[in-house]
């Protein structure tokens, strides 16, 4: 037997879904309506009614839009709502730079150390208590660890004392 087909609250919820991705993303891009439109090779006032959800896309419309929008046409698509916008701003920021898994590894080493701090213990609808963060292994020193014991000032610190070889005594 073959699946319901969605009732019109449905279409309707997720054809405004789609409208608000394509605005947020034209924004987020820095395209005027006028610019986004000539990018589609359609109308200012298709592009806007596209925007508000009043006009459904043919395939051909969503095609162009991904394209002018710089995307596979599965991200222009996907249900999610414009909410998690940060995440494609990292994910456009790690393609621009082209980083390598071992790059964004780094990445999010140095971001767990920034927003590592620590909560109390029921702090509400927060979530569980996050650990102390490791502290620097040198003496005096109660910062953040970011790689090998050390605080990002450290741990740079030793790099290049090493980078400068033996014998240098090192700041």
């Amino acid at each position: 037997m073959p699946p319901e087909p969605p009732d019109a609250s449905t279409v309707s919820g997720h054809l405004q879904g789609l409208a608000r991705r394509i605005r947020a993303l034209r924004e987020r891009r820095g395209l005027t309506q006028e610019d986004f439109a000539a990018r589609c090779g359609i109308s200012v006032s298709f592009a806007s009614l596209l925007e508000r959800g009043e006009r459904s896309p043919s395939y051909e419309t969503l095609l162009q839009v991904a394209a002018a929008l710089q995307l596979p046409l599965h991200e222009l698509l996907r249900l999610e709502d414009t909410q998690d916008a940060g995440v494609h701003r990292l994910e456009d920021f790690v393609r621009a730079q082209g980083l390598s898994r071992a790059d964004v590894d780094r990445l999010l080493t140095v971001a767990e150390v920034m927003f590592s701090e620590p909560r109390p213990a029921g702090a509400g609808d927060a979530g569980p208590a996050r650990p102390e963060p490791a502290r620097c292994g040198e003496p005096g020193c109660d910062k953040p660890v970011l790689a090998r014991g050390l605080c990002a000032a450290h741990y740079h610190r030793e790099r290049r004392r090493k980078a400068a070889g033996p014998g240098t005594g090192g700041a």
